[in-house]
């Protein structure tokens, strides 16, 4: 069963669409010119909800993982998994001031924790798009294989997000105008996607 923070995802989109996307289609393909605004809008507002997501998903699997090891003591995958990205993981502290740090040398927990809140860090501030180098490393260091995951998903979603940032980027004059019948058929893709992707996290 999908995860609750995955039915608001699909909830929104389908939202996003009854909004923005004409129904039913035109069979001849040609739209007024607000409709490819409105297409190009999806696109973007889509382009958030896809990323807000992730990165909601991946914070709540390590942060779900953490709280089940400190009261059971039982280390899953995507725990692991993040300790073992964490470059840092034995370095000394600069500073002995610092409250997480009073011993002399940090133990497991101290540790742990650590490399728990750099990956959420890193998730919160410096992930910026859904392209496949942003969604690997989301998804690697909690413990997802490259094999796990669709090349041919990962290929689509890649055009698409690059699509994205034109729309975002650039004027509308310079844009080719989005089809939006192709548009909701490329975001349904991604959505079953990232459905699946939602399913591998809750094994991790």
């Amino acid at each position: 069963m999908p995860s609750s923070r995955f039915q608001d995802l699909e909830t929104r989109i389908t939202d996003l669409e009854k909004h923005l996307i004409p129904s039913p289609f035109d069979p001849t393909g040609s739209y007024d010119d607000v409709v490819y605004e409105h297409t190009r809008a999806f696109r973007v507002l889509v382009h958030a909800e896809f990323e807000a997501f992730i990165e909601d998903r991946v914070i709540e699997v390590v942060n779900t993982a953490f709280s089940r090891w400190e009261y059971s003591g039982v280390i899953s995958t995507s725990l692991l998994s993040v300790v073992a990205y964490k470059e840092s993981l034995h370095a000394m502290p600069e500073s002995l001031s610092d409250a997480s740090q009073k011993k002399k040398y940090p133990d497991l927990k101290a540790r742990v924790e650590a490399a728990k809140n750099e990956f959420n860090r890193y998730v919160r501030t410096q992930n910026h798009g859904i392209k496949e180098k942003n969604v690997l490393r989301l998804l690697m260091p909690i413990g997802i294989t490259e094999k796990e995951m669709d090349p041919v998903w990962l290929s689509i979603t890649e055009t698409w997000a690059t699509a994205r940032g034109e729309v975002a980027h650039k004027s509308a004059k310079m844009q080719v105008r989005p089809d939006p019948q192709n548009e909701v058929k490329t975001v349904r893709q991604i959505l079953a996607g990232f459905r699946d992707v939602d399913a591998l996290m809750t094994k991790k």
